[in-house]
């Protein structure tokens, strides 16, 4: 097999165009490393599992759909224990943090990770940084232990604390090696991810045997490769509540207008997920596909038509949907580079009481906003499990050497997936795949897009996958 590095992310090519993006390793800096035998294999726990170790040569195809003349296409190592280790239990002084906003498991995540060293590997030197990627520069640390974080998984939001910005990647990384540290957990979304990987690059640059491990975290679905991030099927779950709510009050009133704001800045996945599965909701709006008001095939338009029907209707409205119409909006941002929204959803209540009191109809509507309230619960049975996993693997990948690195599910596997992969773009609602077609089918709300909207998307699409059909096929050459 051939092997060629692209910014520290290792491109392994095989045969019938199969290519690896593999991550990095310390003994691809540090060299002469010595090795340890898995405590693993010692482990009750482990001692009915047929195999202990996951293959070397084991990988996950990213795509699973393929014609019969495909190419195997791009794959990712594939997550778990393996037969060697690069750190003595005794040697490990691990640290956790989260960083960003709140999301259903983050505890669940930081309960396992510290679990995982404790009862996998023997390590008993796990700390949690307070406060998010400011806390480094603090003194203040949490001391973590199986006993501490025991029940932590009943609670919503983190033990450790979070916060937005605060990243200073030469002073993080003196303070990781003033304290000793040599095994980082990083938990948060796309811009802690890529700071994670600034700190990798800096550990890289100065040699030190420290791994830097990323556990991806965003409610809203939005990061890409991955099946799903840890949090989402919570949102979609505890959505459904206030959309039956909102159902509930729209029902028991003449013209009634249930509103109801989800989370969704960029990406509309909770609000369309939600949607489809509560099937109370009249009407789904989401960034990713433009809206207007007024005139033929307008939203003002639609909830008469429905009101005439049905005599009260639900509409599904995400964060980041309608941005552009509001007219006061601007590009001021906060600690993290995300741009601040404007609430749609108090400003979408506003416009349609201006429209019917226009047309003197009368209509009771009531406006629900859950944000918080989904942003603060802890995760449910499926998360549970998730999160459990994902930390697993984290705490395998780095007692196995495994650095500049995120773990995430793809097609169901659990993999080890490059940093540069994760950041580089978002993932969003495709407007013109099937997904989206069985929402606008099962609410029969107008799609709001004209000719040049529907031309432009598809564009936009065969654009995206005739470039990745080029990576893969520059890959393969």
């Amino acid at each position: 097999m051939e092997k060629k590095n692209e910014q520290h992310m290792k491109i392994i090519k095989g045969e019938y165009g199969y290519v690896l993006e593999d991550v990095p390793h310390l003994s691809d800096y540090i060299p002469n490393l010595p090795t340890y035998p898995n405590p693993l294999q010692d482990n009750p726990a482990y001692s009915a599992v047929k195999q202990y170790f996951v293959h070397e040569d084991d990988t996950v195809v990213q795509k699973v759909v393929a014609h019969k003349d495909s190419q195997r296409g791009i794959h990712f190592r594939r997550a778990g224990p393996r037969q060697k280790v690069y750190f003595q239990p005794g040697e490990v002084d691990a640290c956790v943090v989260t960083c960003g906003g709140l999301c259903p498991g983050l505890n669940t995540v930081i309960r396992e990770i510290v679990c995982s060293l404790y009862h996998m590997y023997g390590v008993t030197k796990v700390i949690g940084i307070d406060g998010g990627y400011k806390g480094f520069y603090a003194k203040n640390t949490i001391p973590l232990d199986p006993k501490f974080v025991n029940v932590i998984h009943k609670r919503g939001g983190t033990v450790i604390g979070t916060s937005r910005g605060g990243h200073d990647t030469k002073k993080i990384v003196d303070r990781i090696q003033d304290r000793k540290i040599n095994q980082v957990y990083i938990i948060g979304g796309d811009g802690t991810q890529k700071g994670a990987a600034a700190i990798y690059e800096e550990i890289r640059r100065r040699g030190l045997k420290i791994v830097v491990s990323g556990i991806p975290k965003t409610i809203d679905n939005d990061i890409s490769v991955i099946d799903r991030s840890f949090g989402f099927d919570t949102a979609v779950e505890e959505a459904q509540r206030a959309i039956n709510a909102a159902h509930v009050e729209a029902d028991s009133m003449e013209n009634g207008i249930g509103l109801v704001k989800l989370m969704g800045r960029y990406s509309g996945f909770i609000a369309m997920y939600a949607t489809l599965a509560s099937r109370d909701v009249d009407c789904c709006l989401i960034p990713e596909s433009p809206f207007y008001l007024e005139g033929k095939g307008g939203l003002f338009e639609y909830i008469e038509d429905r009101l005439k029907e049905n005599g009260h209707m639900v509409i599904v409205i995400a964060e980041g949907a309608g941005q552009e119409l509001l007219s006061e909006n601007q590009d001021e941002k906060d600690a993290s580079g995300n741009k601040l929204l404007k609430d749609v959803g108090l400003w979408m209540s506003h416009k349609i009481k201006e429209h019917f009191a226009q047309i003197k109809t009368i209509v009771n509507l009531k406006y629900i906003d859950p944000t918080y309230m989904i942003r603060a619960i802890p995760s449910n049975a499926s998360d549970n499990v998730y999160c459990t996993l994902l930390a697993q693997s984290a705490v395998h990948g780095a007692m196995a050497g495994f650095t500049g690195v995120t773990v995430g599910l793809v097609n169901g596997r659990h993999t080890y997936i490059p940093f540069e992969r994760i950041t580089e773009q978002q993932n969003k609602v495709c407007i013109t795949d099937r997904m989206w077609a069985r929402l606008l089918a099962s609410t029969n709300q107008p799609s709001f897009l004209g000719m040049n909207d529907v031309a432009r998307a598809k564009e936009e699409r065969i654009t995206a996958e005739s470039s990745e059909r080029e990576n893969n096929k520059n890959n393969s050459a």
